[in-house]
């Protein structure tokens, strides 16, 4: 009898738990994810190279991780503009031969805090362009937070010839530059302590020797 009474008592737990918002993401629109420094408006309109007025949403991706495995060759130019990046390695000025980049990573059982956009669908393919080593995937049904009851939802993930995990003992092969930290931090100051605390406990760690002072330059100097 008391087996019974467990039984039940789960079953009324499952019924009365609450059902997902829904959410329409308009016609000619579709939601994409910014896990890296990809959190707010003033990003997304470096991105697009337009004015960016929609939603930013902190939301989390459910069976993800986020990890620093992307590396991206820095003697191809890095979008928007045609940037190589240059840093200092005891006093001397050194041009890595790669740039590592945060990641998106299927793992059962995972998740990660994000942010969510609604951007023009046409708009992808500006995206596409400067999410250079990654490809397009979708993650409509990986949102903890509500149900996509139309249109789709895509992030980036790095394409597997540019996956590895990167070594810190040439710090002219990878290095993560300390600019694209700041802009992190700048992320963190305005989404708040919590989200910086979140996205630090589902991040894969990285090994810190990898960080060196840098700048961005133009490829045509």
């Amino acid at each position: 009898m008391k087996i019974y009474s467990l039984i039940i008592m789960a079953a009324l737990l499952v019924g009365c738990q609450p059902e997902k918002e829904k959410i329409i993401i308009p016609e000619g629109k579709v939601g994409l994810i910014g896990y890296g420094s990809l959190t707010s408006s003033k990003q997304m309109e470096q991105q697009l190279g337009k004015k960016y007025d929609g939603p930013v949403q902190i939301v989390h991706l459910t069976g993800y991780q986020r990890n620093w495995n992307m590396v991206f060759p820095n003697n191809l130019p890095h979008p928007p503009v045609d940037h190589i990046i240059m840093c200092i390695q005891d006093q001397d000025t050194i041009i890595p031969q790669s740039i590592v980049n945060p990641n998106l990573e299927a793992k059962e059982g995972a998740f990660m805090n994000a942010c969510f956009f609604i951007i023009d669908e046409q708009d992808l393919s500006i995206i596409d362009r400067t999410e250079k080593g990654y490809e397009r995937i979708e993650v409509t049904q990986s949102i903890r937070e509500f149900e996509v009851a139309q249109g789709k939802v895509y992030a980036y993930q790095a394409l597997p010839n540019y996956t590895i995990i990167p070594v810190s003992n040439n710090p002219y092969k990878n290095v993560i530059p300390d600019v694209y930290l700041e802009f992190l931090n700048a992320a963190f100051k305005e989404k708040g302590e919590a989200y910086k605390k979140e996205f630090e406990q589902t991040t894969v760690g990285f090994d810190e020797s990898l960080i060196l002072e840098c700048s961005i330059e133009n490829d045509s100097l």
